[in-house]
C-alpha cells in the first residue's frame, strides 16, 4: 500500500470514529427539537450526562473563538472596548449549595443569555449588514446554546423531578434604549465573554456531578465512567 493510499485510508478511519461519537448527539439534539417538553426520566443518565458534558464544551470552544472572531473585527481599541464595565449583561457566576441547586443555576444562566445575543447581534449587523461572520456566528451559537439548555434541563427533570424551574424574560431588560457605537461594541464583547466564562463553568459543574454518580456506581459503572471521562 503507497503512501496516499495509507494516508486515506487513516482518514476514513478518523472520520468514521468521529461519525459514530458525534452521530448520537446529533440525534438526541434532533429529538429535542421536536418534542421541547418531552419528559426525560427515562433516558439513561450517564449517557445523558457524558452527552451534555460534550455539547456544553463544544457550545464553550465554539463561543471562544466567536470572541477572538468578534475582537478582530471591532477595529481599534478592541482592549479597551473589551475591558470596558457594562451594566445589564447576566452574570456568569453559578450559584447554589447542592450539586441540582448548581446545575439549576447553569440552566437558568444559559436561558438568560440569548436574548442579550440576539440584541447583539441585531446591532452586528447594522454594522456590516451583507456578510457580518460576527452576526452569522451569533446565530449559530445561539442555536447551540439552546441546544445545550435542553440537555441541561433533562439532567435537572432527572436529578430533581419536582423542581421549580423559574424561566427568565423573553427580552433582555434593563438594556439603555439608545447606544453609540462604542457601547455596542463593548457590549456585545461583555455578553460574549461572559458566556465563554459561564460555558466553561457549566462543564465543570457536569464533571463534577460525573464524578459524583461515579463514585455512588457499582464497578461496572465506575468501569463505564473511567472510560467516559478519557473521552
Amino acid at each position: 500500500m503507497n503512501c496516499h493510499v495509507r494516508n486515506m485510508v487513516c482518514l476514513s478511519q478518523r472520520s468514521q470514529a468521529k461519525s459514530r461519537i458525534i452521530l448520537p448527539l446529533l440525534i438526541f439534539i434532533a429529538v429535542q427539537l421536536v418534542q421541547p417538553t418531552m419528559s426525560c426520566k427515562n433516558e439513561n443518565s450517564s449517557r445523558l450526562l457524558h452527552s451534555s458534558i460534550k455539547l456544553t464544551r463544544l457550545t464553550s470552544k465554539k463561543t471562544a473563538m466567536l470572541l477572538e472572531t468578534y475582537k478582530a473585527s471591532q477595529g481599534d481599541s478592541t482592549d479597551l472596548i473589551c475591558d470596558m464595565q457594562m451594566d445589564n449583561v447576566p452574570e456568569s457566576t453559578i450559584s447554589g449549595q447542592t450539586i441540582s441547586e448548581r446545575i439549576l443555576s447553569v440552566y437558568t444562566r444559559l436561558k438568560e443569555f440569548p436574548p442579550h445575543m440576539k440584541t447583539v447581534m441585531e446591532q452586528q449587523r447594522d454594522f456590516n449588514p451583507p456578510t457580518n461572520p460576527v452576526a452569522e456566528g451569533l446565530n449559530m451559537i445561539m442555536t447551540h446554546v439552546h441546544h445545550t439548555a435542553l440537555t441541561v434541563n433533562c439532567l435537572l427533570q432527572i436529578l430533581q423531578p419536582n423542581i421549580l424551574i423559574s424561566e427568565p424574560a423573553e427580552r433582555p431588560t434593563g438594556i439603555p434604549p439608545a447606544q453609540n457605537i462604542f457601547q455596542q461594541k463593548a457590549y456585545g464583547c461583555t455578553v460574549l465573554s461572559r458566556l465563554q466564562e459561564l460555558l466553561s463553568k457549566a462543564v465543570q459543574e457536569q464533571k463534577s456531578l460525573r464524578r459524583k454518580m461515579c463514585r455512588k456506581g457499582t464497578n461496572k459503572i465506575v468501569l463505564r465512567c473511567k472510560t467516559m471521562s478519557m473521552v
